[in-house]
C-alpha cells in the first residue's frame, strides 16, 4: 500500500520535508560514491536553509510544548500505558531541551566554510563542481570514504537534535489518527469536517498506479484520485475503489 500525506499548515508540511531531506541525507552519506557526496553536500545546503528559519523552530517548540501538555494530562487516565505515557513525555521533554539549547543557526559551520561555499555557488551551473572548475573538491572526492564521511558530519552537529525532534513530532502526530476504510465513487471521495481541525491527512492505496489529489479546508475534505502517468498530465480515473483515510490530529 502507497500512503500519501497531505499537512493543513505550512509548519507540517516543512517538517515533512525536513524528514525527506534527512531520509535522502542519509542514504547518500552511508554511500562510499564520491559523486553520492556531492548530493550529500547538496543536501546540506537545504536542510541548514529550513532549520535556519526562526519561524520554524518557534512552531515546533509550541508544538512540541503543547503535544507534552496534552500528553501528561492523560495520567490520571486509568486505561493509559503509564510506562509508555512516561517514557513518550521524557522523549518529548528531552527534544524540547535540546531544541531550546541550539544557538545561532544550524548551518553556521556551512556557511562559514569557504570550500562549501565555492561548491555552492557551482551547483547552480550545469557541469559547473567538475575538475575544471573546482580542483579542490575533485582533489577531495579521492579522499577514502570514511573520511569524506566524517568531514562533512562534522559540519552538521546540530541536524542530530532536529533529526530527532522532527520523527518524534512526526511519528506521534501519525499514530493520533486511526485509518477507516472508505469508498471513493467513481474516483471522488468528499468528507464533512464539519469545523475541526486536523494537522495531516494520509491516504494508504492499492492500486500502485494511482496517485490523490488533495484539497481541504476545516469545513470540507475532498479527494479526486488521478491515473498517473510519466508521458503526460495525470487523468481523473472514473471507476470506483476503497482507500484507508487517516485524519490525524495531537
Amino acid at each position: 500500500m502507497l500512503v500519501y500525506e497531505y499537512p493543513f499548515n505550512e509548519t507540517v508540511r516543512s517538517i515533512l520535508r525536513l524528514e525527506y531531506l534527512f531520509q535522502r541525507l542519509e542514504v547518500f552519506l552511508q554511500s562510499d560514491n564520491p559523486e553520492h557526496h556531492l548530493t550529500a553536500i547538496s543536501l546540506m545546503f537545504d536542510i541548514g536553509d529550513v532549520t535556519s528559519r526562526a519561524d520554524l523552530k518557534s512552531s515546533l517548540l509550541k508544538e512540541l510544548e503543547r503535544q507534552r501538555a496534552l500528553l501528561a494530562s492523560f495520567r490520571t487516565e486509568a486505561s493509559v500505558n503509564s510506562a509508555a505515557l512516561e517514557l513518550t513525555i521524557n522523549d518529548l521533554e528531552n527534544c524540547l531541551s535540546k531544541l531550546n539549547q541550539l544557538v545561532g543557526r544550524p548551518n553556521t559551520l556551512i556557511n562559514e566554510s569557504e570550500w562549501l561555499a565555492i561548491i555552492r555557488s557551482r551547483l547552480s551551473v550545469p557541469g559547473g563542481t567538475s575538475p575544471v572548475d573546482v580542483p579542490s573538491f575533485y582533489c577531495w572526492q579521492q579522499l577514502p570514504a570514511k573520511q569524506r564521511r566524517e568531514q562533512l558530519i562534522a559540519y552538521t552537529p546540530a541536524f542530530v537534535d532536529w533529526q530527532t525532534t522532527c520523527n518524534l513530532y512526526l511519528k506521534l502526530l501519525r499514530q493520533a489518527g486511526e485509518a477507516q476504510g472508505v469508498f471513493s465513487e467513481s474516483g471522488s471521495f468528499q468528507q464533512m469536517l464539519s469545523g475541526r481541525t486536523y494537522q495531516l491527512i494520509r491516504v494508504g492505496i492499492e492500486e500502485q498506479d494511482l496517485i490523490p489529489e488533495i484539497s481541504a479546508n476545516k469545513y470540507m475534505l475532498w479527494i479526486r484520485f488521478l491515473q498517473n502517468s510519466t508521458t503526460g498530465k495525470p487523468a481523473a480515473i472514473t471507476h470506483s475503489l476503497n482507500f484507508h483515510l487517516t485524519l490525524c490530529n495531537l
